[in-house]
């Protein structure tokens, strides 16, 4: 009979969102912050080959160090288990104990470094490599190189706990009594059965009435290298913290946490306080789940809402309550919650650590294990972890040294013993005596992150509607406007989180699922658009006119007509400032960069630009703001969306109708007004009548001649502009109009431009707003215009 071969492959299991982040991370950063090296010291006569064995046993034991991970082409990233008995420990034994000890230190630092620097391979092997390195006749120090991908910090130390139990079982010579160790299949199982409606209720709780998180890095920069820094609490000050967790009924842990939200309040100057916190997401009712080893690690969610008048106890017991409910739903990704919260925004970007691993020092065969040390993974601007034990509690700090100074380093590492003792001196203290009686923040010091400069490239804006949806979750996910459709997302302060966010955010809002690792290989809007575009077989009509400023926001868009110059790029300083949630485009003239003809015609332009309107936004409603030589064609398209069943909402920017349509009456207010201005200002009136004639007549004539082709195709794109607002045959339309006004230094101009709207449209609505007509979407009028828009448009 034909022996039956064994199979190659024991079981595909998907990644968890937690495990992919880790693995963009992996691929698209230079330094791989996930990579470890898990260490801990060994003293006593350690037997090497009973040793190895008493690792190949914990290998058969454990599924993830048989585990492998693939992604290319493929969907989804997987990860692919060895049957047992296919994988033997990588293990290397090293003799120092001739070395000094400082040369010792040294070369254990090179090792971890080139450890490092050669890093895992995922897809080829699994990640079982051990240095043994004897230090002393009677001592070692073991080295294990893992990755975070697969492993945690509590699953090294479960699987070195039970590398030390079959050792001592070999020494002995009897068979190692373990637990069996529940399959991972079985715990996905659980996890897909687990109705997630308490967990919905618990975060949707605690994240009511949640407005704008804040955010240590602003700008969302791309994060540079990390400083470290660590404070190494005093005894008297650890007893008292000890004490103060005692006193007020709580752990260590809550303490800690409510430290740091208020030491983030103080920083921020905000009484809502989110961070992340990093939890074993253990804590479900999984049997047997402690002796599980893998990724299983994650980071969720705090908020904590101050009141200067709430006391301290009363914080800690809110957030120690909070946490206890929150333990039941440690196994939640913020992935899920994020969608709970129907927000696509970061809720955070800084992580609070506070580690408990079950280890206790290990005697096993005759050998002592100790000093473990296994280390952290953050892609966050700021992460603060604290290490307890009973006699010391240690805190570090990893800071972005492009946000954090020194000095802030300092301060925030100093805080903890300030508090500590003001909350030791005084009984049950509020949270403004706190703040009193500590060092308050410099503000000199506080983050600020270089302004990343907004890309006015036109060929760089999303150009169809696939584009402009990629816009939208790209400017959520990353909390920025300025992206333009060739950034490298990564590039912009993309995070492996957030591009796993995304591509559920593409699953939802367009219908298809790609793999995050598509994000490798089509890292820009522009190209991951074409790449939806191909495997999904949509087909969409790219635009010609239609340059999207802000494309994020769920109420009515505002589309902003080019005025004579033909440009857009003005309005970006007005998006700053209208309704966060009201996307902004912008509609600019075909010609301006010499690819498409001019439009013949008023009535030519507004039929193109209706159409490229409604291909982004198919249903309306429309509001169309105009402003100086854009007013023909926005009245135009006003009066073709109400014939298509439409509700456009025409927004005049101070400006007259029939602009060159001169009587009597307007002659005179012109002169009348001139002189006025003159008679106040002669300087200004001069100047600016010289720069209106210099830009009108002699600046087109010389860049005619000596101009760029840019500078050409804009001039030649302004001289038509106005030619064709002049041919434009004004008629009555059945509208209803809003017209803008500023104050006037002679009044009859408000009146002759009112009278202008007046005979053309059904019914104009009049509202005033600060500045100027000529500065209207400069600083600082543009503020109050927006403002202003804000209360009409709402």
């Amino acid at each position: 009979m034909d022996k039956i071969a064994k199979p190659k492959i024991q079981a595909i299991y998907p990644l968890s969102t937690m495990q992919t982040a880790l693995l963009f991370h992996h691929l698209t950063q230079q330094k791989d912050l996930g990579f470890l090296n898990v260490q801990c010291t060994i003293d006593g006569v350690l037997k090497i080959d009973l040793f190895k064995q008493a690792w190949n046993l914990a290998i058969k034991r454990h599924a993830i160090l048989r585990t492998s991970v693939h992604w290319e082409k493929i969907k989804k990233p997987i990860q692919i288990v060895k049957p047992s008995g296919t994988i033997e420990i990588d293990l290397t034994t090293l003799d120092w104990t001739t070395e000094t000890i400082e040369n010792q230190r040294q070369k254990l630092k090179t090792l971890k470094a080139n450890n490092k620097k050669s890093g895992l391979d995922f897809q080829k092997k699994p990640l079982i490599k051990v240095s043994v390195i004897k230090t002393m006749q009677d001592s070692h120090v073991m080295v294990w190189s893992c990755h975070h991908l697969l492993l945690d910090g509590w699953s090294s130390s479960i699987i070195l706990k039970d590398v030390f139990t079959f050792y001592e079982a070999l020494v002995k010579n009897v068979k190692a009594l373990l637990e069996p160790i529940p399959p991972y299949k079985s715990y996905l199982n659980w996890l897909k059965d687990t109705d997630e409606n308490a967990a919905k209720t618990f975060w949707l709780d605690t994240f009511k009435d949640f407005e704008t998180p804040f955010f240590f890095n602003k700008n969302q920069l791309p994060l540079q290298a990390a400083v470290k820094s660590n404070v190494q609490l005093s005894t008297e000050t650890v007893q008292k913290a000890q004490a103060l967790a005692k006193s007020n009924q709580i752990t260590l842990n809550t303490l800690f946490q409510g430290l740091w939200a208020i030491i983030i309040s103080k920083y921020s100057n905000s009484l809502d306080v989110v961070y992340g916190n990093t939890v074993s997401g253990r804590s479900g009712d999984f049997p047997n789940i402690e002796l599980m080893a893998g990724m299983f690690t994650n980071v969720i969610p705090v908020r904590t809402k101050l009141d200067h008048n709430l006391s301290v106890k009363d914080c800690l017991k809110k957030i120690q309550s909070q946490q206890l409910e929150a333990r039941k739903f440690e196994h939640v990704s913020i992935n899920s919650i994020s969608e709970w919260l129907n927000t696509s925004n970061q809720l955070f970007d800084s992580l609070f650590v506070f580690e408990n691993f079950p280890w206790k020092n290990i005697k096993s065969g005759g050998v002592e294990v100790h000093s473990l040390q296994s280390g952290n993974t953050s892609t966050y601007p700021l992460t603060l972890t604290v290490i307890s034990t009973n006699q010391s509690i240690d805190i570090h700090l990893s800071s972005d040294k492009s946000l954090f100074s020194d000095e802030t380093n300092h301060w925030f590492l100093s805080q903890f013993e300030e508090i500590i003792n003001v909350l030791d001196q005084n009984e049950n203290p509020s949270i403004k005596t706190i703040f009193d009686n500590t060092t308050p923040i410099n503000p000199d010091v506080i983050a600020q992150p270089s302004i990343v400069k907004k890309n006015t490239n036109i060929a760089a804006v999303p150009k169809n509607k696939i584009e402009v949806d990629l816009l939208a979750i790209w400017q959520n996910l990353l909390n920025k406007d300025a992206i333009s459709s060739e950034d490298n997302f990564f590039e912009i302060g993309g995070k492996s989180l957030l591009a796993v966010r995304m591509f559920t955010l593409i699953e939802d809002l367009l219908n298809i699922q790609l793999s995050p690792t598509t994000l490798l290989e089509h890292p820009t809007i522009a190209s991951l658009a074409t790449l939806i575009e191909n495997e999904s077989g949509l087909k969409t009509e790219n635009w010609n006119n239609l340059v999207p400023i802000r494309s994020k926001g769920s109420k009515a868009p505002i589309f902003c007509l080019h005025a004579g110059g033909g440009h857009v790029f003005f309005y970006n300083t007005f998006a700053k400032y209208i309704d966060k949630d009201r996307p902004v485009y912008a509609i600019q003239p075909s010609g301006l960069f010499g690819k498409l003809p001019k439009h013949k015609n008023i009535e030519a332009m507004a039929v193109d630009y209706v159409k490229e309107i409604r291909m982004a936004y198919p249903e309306g409603p429309f509001n169309l703001m105009v402003y100086c030589h854009s007013t023909a064609v926005g009245f135009e398209m006003s009066n073709l969306l109400k014939n298509l069943g439409h509700k456009a909402n025409l927004i005049v920017m101070d400006t007259m109708a029939e602009q060159e349509f001169i009587t009597a009456d307007r002659l005179k207010m012109r002169v009348l007004g001139f002189l006025k201005r003159l008679l106040k200002n002669p300087t200004s009136v001069i100047s600016i009548m010289v720069s209106y004639r210099y830009k009108k007549y002699i600046k087109p004539f010389f860049i005619k001649i000596f101009g760029s082709t840019e500078a050409k195709n804009t001039s030649s794109t302004t001289v038509h502009l106005i030619n064709i607002y002049n041919k434009y045959k004004w008629k009555s339309y059945d509208l209803d109009i809003t017209l803008v006004l500023t104050k006037k230094v002679n009044e009859l101009f408000n009146k002759e431009i009112c009278a202008s709207w007046n005979k053309l449209a059904n019914h104009v609505h009049i509202i005033n707003t600060e500045g100027d007509h000529r500065t209207l979407f400069d600083e600082p009028d543009v503020k109050s215009v927006a403002e202003t828009l804000n209360k009409h448009l709402n």
